[in-house]
């Protein structure tokens, strides 16, 4: 939530912003929430994975981590361009139209992230503690009825 609060922060941006009231902060709060969350979910996201399966799970991890960052960062781009061009369309031409119209894009981009981020905080919350089975043990698989 520390990160969502940072994005947050940074949606209030603005062509007059200044760095110290609105970039720092949320900088601040972006890079303490993400330093405080990724060495614990990688910890998390092999616990009681039994020893000859570690490499693999670390290995799921590390390529869901990328691939997320990697289409997450496509999708804010996505949408950052999409509020600038309709922003741009929607507004009369001034001489702070071009500066405008590309923060006012940054902000959206910054909100949807900090959105998304929320949400899977809160889910990660909510499923973090579901109880898992001791490493070496199998589930049985339910029986075929047909």
């Amino acid at each position: 939530m520390i990160v969502a609060g940072g994005l947050f922060w940074a949606s209030r941006l603005s062509a007059g912003s200044s760095y110290t009231e609105v970039i720092l902060p949320a900088e601040l709060l972006i890079g303490f929430g993400m330093g405080w969350v990724m060495a614990p979910s990688m910890n998390y996201a092999t616990y009681r994975v039994a020893p000859d399966d570690a490499g693999i799970a670390s290995a799921t991890v590390n390529t869901g981590q990328q691939v997320g960052a990697s289409v997450g960062t496509a999708l804010l781009n996505t949408i950052a361009a999409s509020a600038t061009a309709a922003y741009l369309a929607s507004h009369a031409r001034t001489r702070t139209l071009h500066a405008d119209a590309l923060v006012h894009g940054f902000a959206q981009g910054f909100t949807v992230a900090a959105v998304i981020v929320g949400t899977a905080a809160v889910l990660v919350a909510a499923l973090m503690n579901t109880p898992r089975p001791a490493p070496g043990t199998v589930e049985a698989a339910p029986a075929f009825s047909g």
